[in-house]
């Protein structure tokens, strides 16, 4: 049986009109901004975070982590700690804040930084032991 035009065009439209609406339908993961880690620590400047960004870090027994938060809007959820241990700091939807968290134990800390709709900017700085 033959396809008439009209039956064509009404399939083609709905074809077309799903593939418009499912294409909204992607992530909103957003990260406008720049991020550096290295061993002296992990900083992030952000026009847009809406993502998790994360960097390990490997410091000493004794070291200390300075944290400085600052947010123009939105805000960020903050975990840093060795793997299969409890987080050293764990912070829900931060805005603003700076503090220095002591190192009881040396190993690679994986530190990670999910925002909320987020701009800003983080840094996590080693400060070694006896500094």
């Amino acid at each position: 049986m033959k396809m008439t035009f009209l039956k064509r065009f009404a399939i083609l439209s709905l074809l077309v009109s799903l593939s418009v609406m499912l294409s909204g339908c992607g992530s909103t993961s957003v990260f406008d901004g720049s991020k550096a880690a290295n061993e002296g620590g992990f900083q992030m400047d952000y026009a847009a975070l809406n993502r998790e960004e994360s960097a390990d870090l490997y410091l000493d027994k004794g070291d200390q982590l300075e944290v400085v938060i600052a947010q123009t809007s939105g805000g960020v959820d903050v975990t840093g700690g060795l793997p299969e241990k409890d987080p050293l700091y764990r912070g829900n939807r931060q805005q603003n804040g700076e503090f220095s968290l002591p190192v009881s134990e040396a190993g690679t800390y994986h530190i990670s930084v999910t925002g909320h709709q987020a701009k800003g900017s983080v840094s996590f700085t080693r400060v070694p032991a006896g500094e």
